[in-house]
């Protein structure tokens, strides 16, 4: 169980916080309440009253359930359409972190000929087509891989597979731009030697534009795998309580890699370095640009650590929450956070008291909790048991997640289901992570989502001082035994918080459960079978099966005897139109067409021999309903002897030969 000391010690004068939680953290006092009074004990407590007379108590319940049960958002945009090369001059710029699919911004295109040289593409045909394809407005570390449409054909080092140089393609990434990596592209009268790029991850791609090689046209799908933005970590930073020498302000400290250590895949220092931002030449491009000084650090290293921890799965290990994702400048700063924070489960992002910091995710229910009372409530409370109506309550999930495994297509997660509900109807809640590529991952989120929902109670009422010692995300023991609470209380977390007055605060608290974190090796499910049929392919074609060729002698009406071959096969599917059959004799260049559109339904055509006695070879193929042929399968077959064959059983070589005799001159 992780600790929650990092997330309760982080709060505004951290000292009087201890003080105040030192004297009365754990220890109920005891008090009488009238229904939905507080009653006012002390002389404190009546003057407190007074000072709040008249406060509208709490934020709307809505709002507080919100925070620790928000709906994550639809993937973006980006996520959709970077699989795809785009030429949009006002495409927004991309972000991307982790290891996934990065952008397809066609920045530059130009075509030239054989020589080099620039050419009207209205005027003339060009042979080449060179292209800028902008991957992340950042630094990143690493182009992985790189497929067009399917086919992998850049490895991370050199262009492999069907589109190998020999073919024309030449790609060159550029992971950023600097004066140290401009060169020109093309003719060079546009993208010249001094054109650099800067601060951007791109590629330089050159294609020879041959029918042969691209019989369909260029490949529009793209799918450049990256590792993408390194990352900023407090742990690594001995300025802020880490050890090593990261620094917030300073970006060349920052690392995707630590060792083995995957630190742009942790979706907490995701999180954080868009918070912080990313600068190039002094200027902020992406993120908020907020300070160091206006983050709780010291949380966000707790959180970190809990993304990284190891959780058990069917099939091993794997780290607690990874993010890899794409984000975009034209969404905003609440839905880019937004999708990073989801790949945490039900974890937030907060502003408090002028500090970001993340609450919730993980169960750490079992750490400490502040115990109130009813001495502690000075004004009217109000609890609600369900904040949520039976309309917005729902008990199975489902949705879409970034599938590596699918070149990063959005793919169907699973289903995860949990008790019906009151009314009987069924109703979903639909959890689409585009940060998150493991479907045990979702549906690990998705249950914590789903069963939060069950647990929607909140209580909203005006504390007095001692509610100092909690924040947003404080776990609180609520004694009150006028609701049944004895102790050691019902558990509640602080969802919101606001000072009144001097040491009054207006305060909502969220109900909390274990069961919400509760997950088991056995709840995971496997990936929903992939019943979409494949797209049509119109150059797609299927070999001839079983091909056999085998043959046999028929009596003519002369009485003379014939050999004649049978070609035998499997009927194949309804893509197939006819089959086509050559023959020839073996060791001849020259095929004969024996038929060129029969029946493949058939599954047998018989044709005369060339002559009888000798190796014949066959050859068969289909004919799609496309109009395309498919490969050529070929088998052997003697053709038996017939009325023709030669009963010559050899030639010799030399015009005299001597047999060996005896002396009577016979020939032994």
């Amino acid at each position: 169980m992780v600790a929650a000391a990092v997330v309760l010690a982080t709060v505004a004068l951290p000292a009087l916080s201890s003080v105040l939680f030192g004297a009365f953290g754990g220890t109920a006092i005891g008090g009488s309440m009238a229904a939905g009074m507080a009653a006012a004990s002390t002389s404190a407590a009546a003057l407190a009253a007074k000072a709040v007379a008249g406060i509208i108590i709490g934020v709307a319940i809505s709002g507080a359930s919100m925070l620790l049960m928000g709906k994550p958002k639809v993937a973006n945009q980006s996520t959709i359409s970077r699989l795809n090369l785009t030429v949009d001059p006002t495409a927004p710029r991309k972000i991307v972190f982790g290891r996934t699919a990065a952008g397809g911004d066609v920045r530059f295109h130009e075509m030239t000929n054989k020589s080099g040289e620039y050419i009207e593409t209205s005027k003339d045909k060009g042979d080449y087509q060179h292209r800028v394809v902008a991957l992340a407005s950042h630094k990143i570390h690493a182009v992985k891989e790189i497929y067009l449409d399917t086919e992998l054909s850049y490895n991370g080092s050199a262009v492999v597979g069907k589109y190998q140089p020999k073919s024309g393609l030449l790609i060159t990434p550029i992971l950023e731009g600097n004066s140290g990596n401009a060169s020109k592209l093309g003719s060079g009268l546009y993208w010249k030697e001094t054109a650099k790029f800067t601060g951007c991850a791109y590629l330089k791609v050159s294609q020879k534009l041959d029918v042969d090689v691209y019989p369909d046209g260029l490949p529009s799908r793209w799918t450049t795998v990256v590792e993408g933005c390194p990352v900023y970590d407090p742990r690594r930073d001995s300025t802020n309580g880490g050890a090593g020498p990261q620094r917030p302000h300073d970006q060349n400290t920052w690392q995707y890699y630590d060792g083995f250590n995957e630190l742009g895949r942790n979706p907490a220092l995701s999180l954080l370095t868009y918070i912080i931002g990313w600068r190039i030449n002094g200027k902020l491009v992406w993120g908020m640009g907020i300070p160091a000084s206006r983050i709780d650090l010291g949380n966000f290293i707790h959180y970190a650590n809990l993304c990284d921890e190891a959780v058990s799965t069917k099939s091993g290990f794997v780290k607690r929450y990874q993010a890899d994702c794409i984000l975009s400048t034209g969404d905003t700063h609440e839905g880019n956070m937004g999708i990073i924070t989801a790949a945490m489960g039900s974890a937030k992002l907060i502003d408090m008291g002028g500090l970001y910091q993340l609450v919730g995710g993980y169960d750490d229910l079992d750490g400490p909790a502040l115990t109130l009372t009813a001495d502690d409530l000075v004004g009217a409370y109000t609890y609600n048991p369900s904040a949520a109506s039976l309309k917005d309550s729902y008990n199975f999930a489902r949705g879409v997640f970034t599938n590596p495994e699918k070149q990063f297509l959005l793919e169907d997660w699973g289903r995860i289901e949990v008790n019906p509900l009151a009314d009987g109807i069924p109703r979903p809640l639909v959890v689409d992570l585009a940060a998150v590529t493991r479907a045990e991952t979702c549906q690990r989120i998705a249950k914590q989502l789903l069963v939060r929902n069950n647990y929607t109670g909140t209580f909203s009422g005006i504390f007095g001082p001692r509610a100092f010692a909690a924040q947003v995300g404080t776990l609180i023991r609520l004694v009150l035994p006028i609701e049944g609470w004895n102790q050691p209380g019902k558990l509640f977390r602080v969802v919101s918080q606001a000072e009144s007055v001097d040491l009054i605060f207006n305060m909502t608290l969220q109900e909390e459960n274990p069961a919400i974190y509760a997950w088991d090796d056995d709840e995971e499910l496997a990936l929903p079978a992939d019943i979409r049929p494949s797209a049509y392919n119109p150059n797609a074609s299927i070999p001839v099966s079983s091909l056999a060729a085998s043959s046999r002698t028929i009596t003519n009406s002369n009485g003379g005897i014939v050999s004649q071959i049978d070609v035998t096969w499997e009927e194949p599917d309804a893509a197939v139109q006819s089959i086509q059959i050559n023959v020839r004799e073996k060791g001849s260049d020259k095929w004969r067409t024996a038929t060129d559109r029969f029946s493949h339904r058939a599954e047998k055509y018989t044709m005369a021999a060339m002559a009888g006695g000798i190796e014949h070879e066959v050859q068969a193929r289909f004919l799609m309903f496309s109009g395309v042929y498919g490969p050529w399968t070929t088998v052997s077959v003697t053709a038996a002897a017939d009325s023709n064959a030669s009963n010559i059983i050899g030639f010799l070589d030399n015009e005299s030969v001597t047999f060996a005799a005896n002396s009577g001159g016979t020939i032994l």
